[in-house]
């Protein structure tokens, strides 16, 4: 299924009621010729979280304030991915949306302005 025809049944999920999920669903799935557990499987994968009620996304770029924050990570993998975002263990600057920083403020694996660069002492 291509990422057009399932846009268009992200919208249609977003404007419809909790309880129709499970039909619209069905009707996605029977349409692609799916199982409704893989077309739910599709579906969570290009972002729809079932769980809560979909916000719309601002189609201008303008309308969302980003401000600059220096990130790390501090588990043993290389990369670490959370809110949208592939952090490294070395401190980077990332441009982040308040969404972002308030979930990223929750993660015990993140590291929040700390400016130390590698091979830097205090």
């Amino acid at each position: 299924m291509d990422k057009e025809k399932l846009n268009l049944w992200i919208e249609r999920l977003k404007k419809a009621d909790k309880k129709d999920y499970k039909n619209i669903v069905a009707e996605m799935a029977k349409e692609n010729i799916l199982k409704v557990d893989d077309a739910w499987q599709l579906l969570k994968l290009a972002g729809f979280d079932p769980e809560n009620k979909p916000q719309d996304i601002p189609q201008d770029k303008a309308e969302v304030k980003k401000q600059p924050v220096v990130l790390r990570h501090k588990t043993e993998y290389p990369r670490y991915r959370r809110a949208g975002l592939v952090l490294t263990q070395k401190a980077e600057t990332y441009e982040v949306t308040e969404e972002q920083l308030a979930m990223l403020k929750k993660d015990p694996w993140v590291v929040i302005g700390d400016t130390k660069k590698d091979g830097e002492s205090k």
